[in-house]
């Protein structure tokens, strides 16, 4: 059709909305300012197109708004049946206790997940990250498959990707690497 495809990097339109807060409550636009550029950092592209255009490497020039001072958190955990995935190092980092309420935003390929007063998830009795049933759905995700967490605990921000997605992620970044060789 001859328009140029390229993948898309940045977040979706409508993932990052900021809270409502009450007249005279004092917050900080930094933190989440600086939450949306760790999500735009490690969200994924789009998937691949068929075409035989090169491949495009990773963000790469945005990966220096990740902190670099060891605070990013990494995990692979199991789904279960709820869509629960245990990750006591994680969630203790998040700070999340049993009633906190979870907002969740599919970002491109990302699951971006973070506490929120109107978040629609609950953390159960026993906190752990909880992925809900239409999002697992809409991403393919099914009891027993392994997702990678990646959380940025300072700014309360835990991103959720497929194994699939981290296969995709680092075959794109290694072929872009030996492109440029």
């Amino acid at each position: 059709m001859g328009s140029e495809r390229r993948p898309n990097w940045g977040l979706a339109q409508t993932a990052w909305q900021p809270t409502k807060r009450a007249s005279g409550e004092s917050g900080s636009g930094d933190a989440l300012k600086i939450s949306q550029q760790i999500v735009g950092a490690l969200a994924m592209p789009s998937p691949r197109t068929t075409s035989p255009e090169p491949i495009c490497p990773l963000p790469i020039p945005d990966l220096h708004r990740l902190p670099r001072d060891g605070s990013m958190l990494y995990g692979i955990g199991r789904v279960d049946a709820s869509g629960r995935v245990a990750n006591h190092e994680i969630v203790q980092a998040l700070g999340w206790q049993p009633g906190d309420r979870v907002e969740v935003t599919v970002a491109n390929r990302a699951i971006v997940m973070r506490t929120s007063p109107g978040g629609l998830v609950s953390v159960p009795q026993r906190p752990c990250v909880v992925v809900p049933g239409a999002i697992r759905h809409r991403r393919g995700i099914r009891t027993g498959d392994h997702v990678l967490l990646a959380a940025a605990p300072d700014h309360g921000v835990v991103i959720v990707h497929t194994l699939s997605d981290l296969d995709d992620m680092l075959s794109d970044y290694h072929a872009s690497r030996s492109l440029a060789s």
